[in-house]
């Protein structure tokens, strides 16, 4: 009996020295694409006055270890999706587009998922909210010369071995032949994934019975829905999501590296819907919830948290129209909107007239726009005025219109140069501190887990 207890107090102090080294076992990423500081505390302020509760966020920025996040590329001081996530997942600096590819747009560089798999055996997930061959996901573990060539992204996806892939886009793994189907060279690859032993779900229903060790969830055709319109289909939370990925990844005794991505915030940021975009951070940090929880349960697990960039220039503005001091953002307002900017305008259809909009924006915000109002957005004002940095119909002329309403304002349609945050939770995130590039934290997660 006495040899047993020395054998476990040995593995206890090996566990205990290797967590205060910074030595991980599982690496859980967390990504707010477009998530930036106004957008977070945006969701703050509402989940802390509407819904009576701070954001799980907040556990982990108060744990101490915080940085400035800076995102700049290799051509460019403002980085769209490809490339922000590609030097996150490679620690080197990429080129606009490209999927973890050298300037050559030929040359692989190795990501944190592949180093992962073949020097440590780990087993992997990609999640997401937006589509499963979008940008961030596909960042992880593919090498595409251009973002757009999803069909290539999916067809590498399998190929990767990542056994859990989660999200929207199932159309780019069907032939042409196949009602939605995007594929030109008719193949399959939901049966090629059933081979491959998959097993591939639909609905939140069918994640929920999940039982084996490798899952591919395609949950909508295009983009998984944003989450204010969510209620209305069968799709799963991205907590949901997080949850069954944590808990089938974690089976594995060597460890797991998970990358979980609030994808819709940054679409819902980029058509300057303000109320689509608190949700669906609300969304994204239920799953950071699901980390925190998984993590205090399995001390070898580094969470980070982090963005890849800002999207809108988003801000909380002081006025409403009759307002003389500042008042902020009206969050009560924000409530009542009840569907995204993107299903309102798509009910518009084209050339919508001044009362169309009237009625439409009344019914689904609660709010009575004047009949110049109306007519602002009808003309689409904004997006004449500038159209390099407004680009979606009516969108961003019915936001403008609602700004005094909401108190919330958008500088552009595009992404921003803005600083991000990173924090962190577990053993290494006491490396996350300061001023970081987003290179940088390929480095922070490959130290942890003790990668070449």
């Amino acid at each position: 009996m006495n040899r047993w207890i020395n054998i476990l107090l040995v593995l206890l102090l090996v566990f205990a020295a290797s967590t205060v080294n910074g030595q991980a076992k599982n690496v859980v990423l967390l990504i707010g694409d477009g998530l930036g500081y106004t957008q977070f505390w945006a969701a703050q302020l509402y989940s802390k006055n509407i819904l009576g509760k701070d954001l799980r966020m907040l556990e982990v920025m108060k744990a101490g270890n915080t940085a400035f996040l800076v995102n700049d590329t290799a051509d460019s001081f403002v980085t769209e999706s490809a490339a922000a996530a590609g030097q996150i997942a490679t620690g080197e600096r990429m080129y606009a587009r490209a999927l973890s590819m050298k300037e050559d747009g030929k040359t692989p560089v190795p990501t944190i998922i592949e180093l992962a798999k073949a020097q440590k055996n780990l087993v992997c997930g990609l999640v997401t909210t937006s589509g499963i061959t979008d940008a961030t996901p596909a960042a992880f573990a593919t090498h595409v010369s251009h973002r757009s060539n999803e069909e290539e992204v999916a067809t590498q996806l399998l190929k990767s071995n990542v056994e859990v892939l989660m999200g929207g886009r199932r159309q780019f793994f069907l032939p042409e032949s196949v009602s939605g189907g995007r594929r030109k060279d008719g193949r399959n690859l939901i049966e090629e994934a059933q081979k491959l032993g998959y097993t591939v779900v639909s609905t939140a229903s069918e994640l929920k019975g999940v039982t084996g060790s490798k899952v591919l969830g395609l949950f909508n055709m295009a983009n998984m829905n944003y989450e204010i319109d969510r209620k209305a289909t069968q799709e799963p939370s991205l907590a949901e999501m997080t949850e069954v990925t944590l808990r089938i990844l974690s089976q594995n005794p060597n460890g797991f590296f998970a990358m979980i991505e609030g994808g819709r915030i940054d679409h819902a940021s980029h058509r300057n819907d303000a109320a689509a975009t608190i949700h669906d951070v609300i969304a994204f940090d239920e799953a950071v919830g699901v980390a925190i929880d998984f993590a205090k349960t399995h001390p070898g697990t580094l969470v980070i948290l982090t963005a890849d960039h800002e999207t809108g220039g988003m801000a909380l503005i002081g006025h409403s129209k009759t307002s003389k001091e500042y008042v902020g953002i009206d969050l009560k307002q924000i409530k009542n909107q009840t569907i995204s900017f993107e299903r309102l305008i798509r009910e518009w259809g084209k050339n919508p007239t001044p009362a169309l909009i009237k009625e439409s924006v009344k019914k689904t915000t609660g709010i009575e726009l004047t009949d110049e109002e109306a007519q602002f957005v009808a003309a689409d004002t904004i997006k004449k005025a500038d159209p390099y940095n407004y680009s979606y119909d009516y969108m961003h002329s019915l936001a403008f219109v609602l700004r005094p309403y909401y108190r919330v304002g958008f500088a552009s349609q595009t992404h921003t140069a803005s600083p991000l945050y990173a924090s962190a939770i577990g053993p290494g995130s006491e490396r996350i501190r300061g001023l970081l590039h987003n290179t940088e934290l390929f480095t922070i997660m490959k130290g942890a887990l003790q990668l070449k």
